[in-house]
């Protein structure tokens, strides 16, 4: 179940079977890490371990800023709770609790412990049954004045104390500085929209879009535009009203959970909204939630919303220090690695919904992302609804992600080692990096039963990378191929010239994409593929002659998708042949073993010729 707009709605991505864990028997200090059940391998052939909170938590503080006696004075009981959830973050400590009551709280939470183990975990969660809401922004409660008569328009100042020493109005989205830690955007320094500052303005809960210029705001209800050097915000509010008559709400900050001290571990979220952060473009450290380089996070059931940028980084703190940190934090035993990320929701991120830099065993799952991307700038190459770079061991699987603008689905960036993206359902993706983006990477990693539909670009897409298996997908309705891998000419990975060899592709199912699978060397295999209507300008028949796919056909099936209610409908007339599985996907896409030895293209068994259903319950 997730919650959307303030509304219960179904969702599933086979959700009907759950990452159920076994007890732990640890030390304190210790994580046991043991396998999913059902087990999951890595493409080594190894089991995905994880682990999971064994705390029983010996004191619990509470935070009711409902509650007429709340204070920041008081000691934080039932009776006496706290005014602020950061009041409560500078007390607990290991083995303790953080309760939330409903309410609006518009703060920085800056932890200042983390946990010492499984079972001496730091929790931060929403009561049972409340609706705990954290806020990044501020009202803006003004007196409004007509910017010029006639227009609309209005001004007023943006007061230094509102916002202490970081103003993200008057902080670019990528300075020159910003951009010169990311060569990779240079072309980018000096342009719309990285220029432009960070901070986002609210009317009556509605996002207003921001403007480059007076004129452009003039021509723009529901827009603002920033006079930097008057330190003026300029307003051109929706529906006519004035803007005396309407509340506003401003983004203070860049974070809204952010740990005081870095590489904190053993921290869990659990059931909090998170909004209104004026983040910005930089490669890391710019999330709404960040885990400053924290290792053995579980973060779930919460909600992030409305943030200019990303909403939960995970991984390393920041590109400068993610060297010398990463070699500080192994040496201590506090590698970022062992993060779980699940049953989140995340919508109007202008960049991306999670992302991470150097991610080691992490578990991203059962997460819903949509409306992702709005801020229109993935050709500085740092967008997407889930976004690891440089994973190791980390599994992505069972995620929803819907309606993704101008950022992939699932980009797993640069070197990734021995990872696997599994079980997802990613429908009405716009990239030019396809839905799926596996960039980079010379050892083995997966890509398999994934449900893809209705690409603007490629399906599933990687460039760079050896030794990559897509197996059993379903992709459909890409404007570019189904599934497509080059490489960028003359690009140096891990000290040699990047190759696209060795790869794999075996029993997946390709239905109207106008080239089915494209690759830039010869030196790689496909078999057993079902072709659905692909092409011009691929041919199937030439496709064969070059030893692509000798046990591959073309077939008929019938198939529509309802993206809002997640419901696959499809038939087909034909008797559609089974194939060998893949070593590595002995089950289908929920889970149920193969019936025979023999399995089905694609994820799904085979319909037949009445048109069988598998809708949001089974999802």
């Amino acid at each position: 179940m997730y919650r959307h707009r303030g509304q219960i709605i179904a969702m599933g991505c086979c959700l009907l079977v759950l990452a159920l864990l076994m007890p732990f028997h640890c030390c304190a200090g210790e994580a046991e890490y043991i396998s999913l059940e059902p087990p999951v391998l890595l493409p080594n052939g190894n089991k995905f371990k994880t682990w999971a909170d064994q705390t029983v938590y010996a004191k619990t503080f509470y935070v009711d800023q409902r509650h007429p006696g709340a204070s920041d004075e008081d000691p934080g009981s039932r009776d006496k709770p706290f005014l602020t959830i950061n009041k409560a973050a500078q007390v607990v400590g290991p083995g303790e609790r953080v309760i939330v009551k409903s309410g609006v709280y518009r703060e920085l939470i800056e932890p200042r412990l983390g946990g010492e183990g499984p079972e001496k975990m730091i929790s931060y969660e929403a009561a049972p049954g409340a609706t705990v809401i954290v806020k990044g922004s501020r009202i803006f409660k003004p007196q409004w004045k007509e910017s010029k008569k006639g227009d609309r328009t209005y001004s007023a100042a943006l007061p230094d104390e509102l916002f202490g020493s970081y103003n993200p109005f008057l902080t670019e989205n990528a300075s020159k500085e910003d951009i010169d830690l990311m060569p990779w955007a240079a072309e980018w320094a000096g342009k719309l929209p990285y220029t432009l500052g960070r901070g986002l303005v609210f009317q009556d809960g509605k996002r207003l879009a921001q403007q480059a210029t007076y004129d452009d705001l003039a021509k723009t209800p529901g827009s603002y535009w920033v006079d930097k050097p008057a330190k003026k915000l300029h307003v051109h509010p929706l529906d006519k009203v004035t803007a005396n008559g309407a509340t506003f709400e401003i983004t203070t900050q860049q974070h809204i959970f952010n740990p005081a001290s870095t590489d904190l571990g053993f921290i869990r979220l659990k059931g909090l909204v998170f909004e209104h952060a004026g983040n910005g473009l930089p490669r890391t450290g710019v999330g709404a939630v960040f885990t400053n380089g924290g290792h053995h996070w579980i973060i779930e059931e919460n909600i992030v919303r409305q943030v200019n940028s990303v909403g939960i980084e995970i991984g390393a703190r920041t590109d400068e220090t993610r060297q010398a940190g990463r070699a500080d934090a192994q040496r201590a035993g506090k590698s970022p690695g062992y993060m779980i990320v699940r049953n989140n929701e995340l919508y109007e991120c202008g960049t991306g919904g999670i992302q991470g830099l150097t991610v080691k065993n992490a578990l991203v799952e059962k997460n819903r992302i949509h409306h992702v991307g709005w801020l229109d700038v993935q050709r500085y190459w740092e967008t997407g609804a889930i976004k690891l770079l440089l994973n190791d061991g980390t599994l992505v699987r069972r995620n929803i992600i819907t309606e993704i603008t101008a950022a992939p689905g699932i980009w797993l960036d640069y070197n990734n080692i021995n990872s696997r993206v599994t079980q997802n359902v990613l429908a009405d993706v716009q990239s030019v990096n396809g839905a799926i983006f596996i960039e980079a990477s010379q050892v083995p990693n997966i890509v398999d039963r994934n449900f893809v539909w209705s690409v603007q670009g490629s399906g599933i897409y990687q460039h760079d990378c050896d030794h990559l298996t897509v197996a059993h997908n379903f992709v459909a309705n890409c404007t570019g191929k189904g599934i497509e891998m080059r490489i960028c000419q003359g690009r140096m990975v891990n000290g040699r010239l990047s190759t696209c060899t060795k790869n794999v592709v075996l029993n997946n199912i390709l239905i109207n994409t106008k080239e089915g699978i494209w690759f830039i060397d010869d030196d790689n295999t496909s078999n057993r593929n079902v072709f659905v209507n692909c092409g011009p300008p691929f041919d199937f028949a030439a496709w064969q002659k070059k030893g692509f796919g000798k046990d591959s056909l073309t077939a008929k099936i019938n198939a529509s998708f309802d993206p809002k209610n997640l419901r696959l409908t499809w038939s087909t007339p034909e008797e559609l042949p089974f194939f060998e599985p893949h070593a590595l996907v002995p089950q289908d896409f929920h889970n149920k073993r193969w019936p025979t030895k023999k399995a089905p293209a694609g994820p799904f068994q085979y319909p037949d010729e009445t048109p069988t259903t598998i809708d949001s319950r089974e999802f």
